[in-house]
């Protein structure tokens, strides 16, 4: 009787691995490219000891998402900035990590949009395609970084997300939809 069932372990952990393997196949070619954030013009301004960076975004939302964000909804983004020391032989190292959040939220009894960017300034908007073009402009996110050493080879690395862990609960559990998976790929640029 115990070899039945050491058998029948056997074939259902063989059966357990690939259908997992399949699943997590299946869920990386599903991917939308509808849900996807696009960084551009990204400039990088030095005023005093400070270092300021601007650029646009061309962010394509799912129906969905702008459905729940007309439902109530607040959607935060993450922008997270690395400056890496780029080596010729050994892997990168990272010298300054720098995060920043934007917001927009619809208010219904007030019937606005409201957006809180990475500086914390809050606009409203009575239109939804008025507030997303506001957040699709990133202004003045500070960081600070000296070059002490002119010899070394920096880099800045900028990634944009939207932020899954302060989404309501509910949208969190579901881990194979795609729906809220919304990022951006990584921009390099020089420093």
């Amino acid at each position: 009787m115990m070899v039945y069932f050491m058998h029948f372990f056997k074939k259902f952990s063989v059966i357990l691995i690939v259908v997992s393997i399949s699943l997590l196949i299946i869920d990386r070619f599903s991917y939308s490219e509808e849900n996807e954030i696009l960084i551009k013009d990204v400039v990088i301004n030095d005023k005093e000891n400070l270092k300021y960076i601007n650029f646009n975004q061309e962010i394509s939302l799912d129906h969905l998402i702008t459905k729940a964000i007309n439902k109530g909804i607040p959607l935060v983004f993450k922008v997270t900035v690395k400056i890496v020391e780029i080596k010729d032989i050994w892997l990168t190292k990272t010298v300054l990590k720098k995060v920043g959040y934007y917001q927009i939220e619809y208010k219904a009894l007030r019937k606005v949009y409201k957006i809180k960017d990475v500086n914390g300034n809050k606009y409203e908007y009575r239109y939804i395609d008025e507030a997303i073009q506001k957040i699709s402009k990133v202004e003045d996110l500070e960081f600070s970084f000296i070059n002490k050493n002119k010899n070394k080879n920096y880099e800045l690395w900028l990634n944009v997300n939207l932020e899954r862990k302060k989404l309501p609960k509910p949208l969190q559990v579901n881990y194979f939809d795609r729906t809220w998976n919304v990022k951006s790929n990584k921009s390099i640029n020089k420093l």
